[in-house]
């Protein structure tokens, strides 16, 4: 899965997948990898029978704090 994840265009890196908790955290560009393209690449790994929804999450970059 991590594979066909970070082949997807857009994606700068696969920071885990997690059999635990059934989830994948992947950092994207911005506007640049639309949600569709994710699940299409869980959903079509070979030999696997793989689902996904997606949850939104977003974590901000923030500068200036001290």
């Amino acid at each position: 899965m991590q594979d066909a994840l970070s082949k997807v265009a857009g994606v700068s890196e696969v920071v885990s997948v997690s059999r635990d908790t059934n989830t994948a955290v992947v950092k994207v560009a911005k506007g640049k990898v639309a949600t569709e393209a994710l699940v299409k690449a869980i959903e079509s790994v070979e030999g696997r029978n793989f689902s996904a929804t997606p949850i939104e999450e977003v974590t901000l970059s923030v500068t200036g704090m001290t």
